[in-house]
């Protein structure tokens, strides 16, 4: 990989993972949303969550809850699978270019929600560096749990395939000349794009 750095790209595509982040944040809830819509039950989705009417939670069956806690990681996971089946069947448009078209970068960044396993794994193993312990309020936490799994299982599992898609776009899709830039956006749109949404702005414009 060369380390080319490219301003103006790292520029676009830092606003393009920031943007990438609040949108994959409000389609995962309202994943959550339309499962809690299947099941008859009334919800709200704000900026990070999606709750339900007068706290039914504790009144839901354990299929019910099954339901209500996959439909935000079933719609992140089948966004970025349609991402990996787009490129799969535009692969030949990206040899031995070295500019992307913007329809390619939509590919690209579609395939990209499944960014969000990785990060959940990462941020769940940095929890437990900074209190001693695992955290249990993630979507796969929750549904090992109510299926009697591990704890790590579904999270672990989703985060390599995660990390498999992310290794394969970089290295297959990504031009070589722009990969460093675009490793680089994405660490910065990354966090920035939680910090602003999640920490920041969010909490204002979708309370």
């Amino acid at each position: 990989m060369t380390f080319d750095f490219d301003k103006k790209l790292f520029a676009y595509l830092s606003l393009a993972f920031i943007l990438m982040t609040v949108i994959g944040t409000v389609t995962h809830e309202y994943g959550h949303y339309i499962s809690a819509k299947i099941l008859g039950f009334n919800s709200r989705v704000n900026y990070g969550m999606t709750m339900l009417e007068g706290n039914l939670n504790n009144s839901m069956s354990r299929k019910e809850k099954i339901i209500f806690t996959l439909g935000g990681p079933l719609q992140t996971i089948s966004t970025g699978t349609l991402g990996i089946a787009l490129l799969y069947f535009s692969r030949k448009s990206f040899k031995k270019i070295e500019k992307l078209s913007l329809l390619q970068w939509v590919y690209i960044f579609t395939s990209l929600f499944w960014l969000r396993q990785v990060s959940n794994m990462f941020t769940w193993i940095l929890f437990y560096f900074i209190n001693g312990k695992f955290g249990v309020r993630g979507d796969e936490i929750k549904l090992a749990r109510y299926l009697e799994l591990p704890k790590w299982s579904i999270l672990l599992t989703t985060a390599l395939i995660g990390a498999f898609v992310l290794w394969t776009v970089i290295f297959k899709f990504i031009p070589k000349k722009v990969r460093f830039t675009f490793i680089c956006s994405g660490l910065f749109g990354g966090v920035s794009g939680y910090i602003l949404w999640l920490e920041l702005f969010g909490k204002i414009l979708m309370p």
